[in-house]
């Protein structure tokens, strides 16, 4: 059975959380990750998480450089001192230093676009890697073989802003010749296409997203299914409409909406979001329409 682990901006949401099917919860300290509103992560907001039976998830999804690694280092001990149960990470070199540092925690490596086949994933395992996050970019089909050949292994993304690129590439800043953070309501668009790309910019990377990501369709299948994590990561989105979508979710799982209905109803909270189902993903999103 798979369980829901939900991103939070504020830790003290957690008391709003109406659904049993919440077993984790994601914080992610701005330094280290995409975060564009927590400033740092704290012994009481871990203890906060615990208190409320959750685990309690550390994102970190960023590469960092080598002049990094020392404050990367004291940020990993002070997370194990903590008692964090996971870090989710980008950057191959977290798991090096866990390893390095002798540390007890465990680490889920998602790289968004490279696990995309059981091969891939059979050799994290074999590497001592702890678990990771399936590539968003494949098609569901492939992702059901992947979790049938490699089962209570893998997590997945099932909502939330589908993450296109990231880079140190300084977008805005090129473009408008300044020297600051852009951490809302600025977006890039394509020549050719009418759709707005929402756009992170900070001094520690740059995170271009796409469509948001949106499960109902699949939802009973997916929690029943051999993924240990269904990830609802929102990331620049209120913990307000966080916690509406963890309801819809919930009442589709418990028959109380069908899916149509749940995503009407989605559509009812947040108006100005682009969503798409995890069925139409193809293995680009790149891919050109069909004329």
């Amino acid at each position: 059975m798979s369980e829901f682990v939900v991103y939070l901006q504020n830790v003290e949401n957690i008391s709003n959380i109406n659904s049993n099917l919440v077993k984790g919860i994601i914080l992610a300290d701005k330094q280290f990750s995409s975060a564009i509103t927590t400033s740092s992560i704290s012994k009481q907001d871990i203890e906060l998480i615990h208190q409320f039976k959750y685990r309690a998830f550390v994102k970190m999804d960023r590469l960092f450089e080598e002049e990094e690694l020392d404050v990367v280092r004291e940020y990993l001990m002070k997370l194990e001192s903590f008692n964090v149960d996971e870090v989710i990470y980008t950057d191959i070199a977290i798991k090096v230093l866990i390893e390095e540092l002798g540390l007890k925690l465990n680490g889920i490596y998602a790289p968004e676009t490279l696990l995309t086949n059981y091969c891939d994933i059979e050799s994290l395992k074999a590497e001592g890697v702890s678990g990771c996050v399936i590539s968003k970019d494949i098609p569901l089909r492939d992702v059901y073989m992947v979790i049938q050949n490699v089962p209570g292994y893998c997590s997945l993304r099932i909502h939330g802003p589908i993450l296109v690129a990231y880079s140190r590439r300084q977008y805005i800043n090129a473009y408008l010749d300044s020297n600051k953070e852009y951490l809302k309501n600025y977006f890039l668009q394509e020549e050719t296409r009418e759709s707005k790309l929402p756009i992170i910019e900070k001094s520690t990377g740059n995170w271009l997203y796409a469509s948001c990501l949106q499960s109902f369709s699949e939802i009973k299948y997916l929690k029943d299914s051999p993924v240990v994590n269904l990830l609802i990561d929102n990331c620049f989105y209120e913990d307000e409409y966080t916690l509406k979508v963890v309801d819809l979710y919930d009442a589709v799982v418990n028959n109380l909406l069908s899916p149509e209905q749940a995503l009407e109803n989605l559509k009812q909270i947040e108006t100005t979001i682009d969503y798409m189902d995890i069925n139409e993903l193809r293995e680009t999103w790149l891919d050109k329409e069909k004329v």
